[in-house]
């Protein structure tokens, strides 16, 4: 007998299959109108397009296979869930007209903005519009120097070797998890006055724990479909998700702890002390009401995780490929062992021509910032170094985006093309000694890479972290031989780059090195 319950059975099949058709509807529509000529990679599945491919290859492959394979360097691809089509570009022209011509207009997705704002607060990273951004970029820049790095590295230094010792001689280690006890250690030095104790207090190792847990649940199978869930339903940011409390823990962590403390430590002292220190303008500026309570606790979170996470990776990465290339760390220690053991930032800049070398390597090829995801607030035009060439024989050198039009800019992949650099892959520090490729093929950031963005909203601490890489790198040179464990190494993201070893992907980020001191 036919009953309600089929009736109600019948019409929730149909409103499920009329909403997949809308969703249909809207994912080809703005491909049709914005994007005709834009090539698209074979492939992809129903539920999670090609992104899915991306995930499961080490960060930024797809990208340059279809790259290759297209012969373009804009291509756009399947988005998961239905979503529109995602635009990728690696055009260098293309890729200047967004961060420096037009980045007001292209701000973080409605997936990274929320991450953002769990992991590092409402500040600078956080903001957009260019006058609030001005206005949190000039509170910050002055306060930023070089005065503590070399007692980190000390500090490091004195730690690894009782580590070493301890352990017979030869050590395995996970290189960036020590990195990063040093460069958080000077982040609180040099910024808030605050004493980690090399990294090893229980401030330190709660805020690390929590990067890490954090970090795990990122890279996994787990984290991606929640990225995919967050961009397709943007209103899920504000569901207590296991991913997302996870980011939160972070920042909660540094609030109800360091923060606090720092906070409670200048009220005993009467307030904001004379000084260019990092906490000295964030509380002058709050008395002034300039900021809110709110945005000085985010500002505290953002420096301490920002100023030391992705130095500590970069440095991982410098040792781990130093470690798999014994003829390149040996060269580097050739260099910096007959150097002054406390050079000046000058000298670090000028008179290490290899240790200036390796570190630009390791930031072309381990970008700590993979990928960037914008989204444009209105109708652009985006100019093309390198044309397109149709289907039908045509040639254009711009293309339109509309408004809402989600934009990658793979950096991670446009580091590596072989397209630009011949063997993209390889870890040669010797190429920046030579004669680099021409210029129009490359960004117009740092060193011609994006390693710390690009335009007015590059990183803002930059220099201050490549004099703290280069010092922590030859300090460790100096004393120590690190030597490859023949784990493979997989590069995912989670926030920012973290190395995973192949087969033990449930462990999280890891990179291993064996360390044995310098006889």
């Amino acid at each position: 007998m036919f009953t309600v319950t089929n009736v109600s059975c019948q019409a929730t099949i149909v409103l499920v299959a009329l909403a997949i058709l809308f969703l249909l509807s809207r994912r080809y529509a703005s491909g049709r109108r914005y994007l005709p000529h834009i090539p698209m990679p074979p492939g992809g599945s129903i539920v999670w397009g090609h992104e899915k491919m991306v995930f499961d290859k080490p960060i930024g492959a797809a990208y340059i296979d279809w790259f290759h394979c297209l012969n373009s360097q804009v291509i756009k691809i399947r988005g998961a869930l239905f979503t529109p089509d995602i635009v990728v570009v690696a055009d260098p022209l293309a890729v200047t007209h967004i961060m420096r011509r037009k980045i007001y207009d292209y701000p973080h997705s409605e997936v990274v903005r929320p991450r953002i704002a769990r992991l590092l607060g409402k500040s600078l990273g956080w903001v957009e519009g260019e006058d609030e951004h001005r206005r949190m970029r000039s509170l910050v820049a002055p306060a930023l120097t070089a005065e503590t790095i070399k007692r980190g590295a000390s500090d490091l230094q004195a730690n690894l070797e009782s580590h070493v010792t301890s352990n017979g001689g030869l050590a395995t280690i996970g290189i960036t998890d020590w990195a990063n006890q040093a460069t958080l250690d000077v982040i609180g030095r040099f910024g808030f006055g605050h004493d980690f104790e090399g990294g090893r207090s229980e401030d330190a190792k709660h805020i690390l724990g929590a990067w890490r847990r954090m970090a795990r649940l990122g890279v996994t199978k787990q984290g991606f479909q929640t990225l995919m869930l967050l961009r397709r339903f943007p209103t899920l940011n504000s569901v207590a998700i296991r991913m997302l409390i996870a980011q939160g823990d972070v920042r909660r962590t540094i609030h109800d702890g360091v923060a606090k403390e720092m906070l409670r430590r200048s009220e005993t002292l009467g307030g904001a002390q004379d000084g260019n220190d990092l906490l000295s303008r964030l509380l002058s500026a709050h008395e002034t009401c300039q900021i809110s309570t709110d945005e000085l606790m985010d500002h505290i979170s953002m420096f301490i995780m920002a100023g030391s996470e992705t130095s500590s990776q970069t440095l991982g990465y410098a040792i781990w490929e130093l470690a798999r290339n014994t003829d390149k760390q040996a060269k580097l220690r050739a260099e910096v062992t007959f150097f002054s053991a406390s050079p000046s930032y000058d000298d670090v800049q000028t008179k290490l021509p290899y240790l200036d070398a390796v570190v630009r390597e390791a930031l072309r090829v381990h970008p700590i910032l993979p990928y960037m995801e914008r989204v444009s607030v209105k109708e652009d035009v985006l100019p093309l170094r390198h044309p397109i060439t149709t289907k039908d024989g045509q040639t254009i050198d711009t293309f339109k985006v509309g408004a809402g039009q989600t934009v990658i800019i793979p950096i991670h992949s446009i580091s590596r093309m072989d397209s630009v650099w011949g063997d993209g892959d390889a870890f040669r520090p010797e190429r920046w000694m030579e004669t680099l490729p021409p210029k129009d093929l490359l960004p117009s950031g740092w060193s011609q890479t994006l390693a710390f963005s690009d335009g007015p909203r590059n990183c803002i601490g930059f220099r201050l972290a490549i004099f703290q890489v280069k010092v922590i790198l030859m300090t460790l040179i100096r004393n120590f031989e690190f030597h490859d464990t023949g784990a493979v190494i997989s590069d995912k993201v989670a926030s920012s780059l973290q190395p995973v070893v192949v087969g033990q992907e449930e462990r999280g980020p890891y990179l291993p090195v064996n360390v044995s001191i310098v006889s």
